[in-house]
C-alpha cells in the first residue's frame, strides 16, 4: 500500500477557489482515480501539506516532514499544479525533479480527474 503526501497550495485551500482544500484529492486517492489509478494496492494518504506563499519554505517542510513521517510518494495537487494563473513562486514544470532530488521519493502531478 503507497504511502502519500499531498502537497497542495495553501492559497487556493484557505481561500476555497474551486476546492475546499482536500476533499477532491482525498476522494481522488480513496475511489483510485486519475493519477492514483495507477496504483495496483488501495492508496493511504498519510498527509495534507500547504504550500504557502512565497512557497520558500516547501522543501524544508516536506524534509521535515519525511523525519517523522514516512511516505513513499508525494502528489502535486490539481490546486498547484493547474492553478490559473500559474503559482509565480514555484516553476512547476521544474517544482517535481526538485522535490525528488532534495527528498529522494517519487512525486506525481495531480490527484483527481474531476473538475
Amino acid at each position: 500500500m503507497p504511502k502519500v503526501l499531498i502537497i497542495a497550495c495553501g492559497s487556493y485551500a484557505d481561500n476555497q477557489f474551486g476546492c475546499p482544500g482536500d476533499w477532491k484529492c482525498l476522494t481522488g486517492a480513496v475511489e483510485k482515480r486519475g493519477p492514483f489509478a495507477d496504483y495496483d494496492d488501495d492508496v493511504k494518504v498519510i498527509g495534507f501539506l500547504k504550500c504557502k506563499c512565497p512557497g520558500r519554505s516547501l522543501i524544508g517542510n516536506i524534509k521535515a516532514t519525511k523525519a517523522k513521517v514516512d511516505f513513499d510518494v508525494i502528489h502535486i495537487s490539481n490546486c498547484m499544479a493547474k492553478a490559473e494563473p500559474t503559482c509565480k513562486n514555484h516553476d512547476l514544470e521544474k517544482l517535481p525533479a526538485q522535490i525528488e532530488e532534495a527528498i529522494g521519493v517519487k512525486v506525481v502531478v495531480g490527484t483527481h480527474d474531476f473538475g
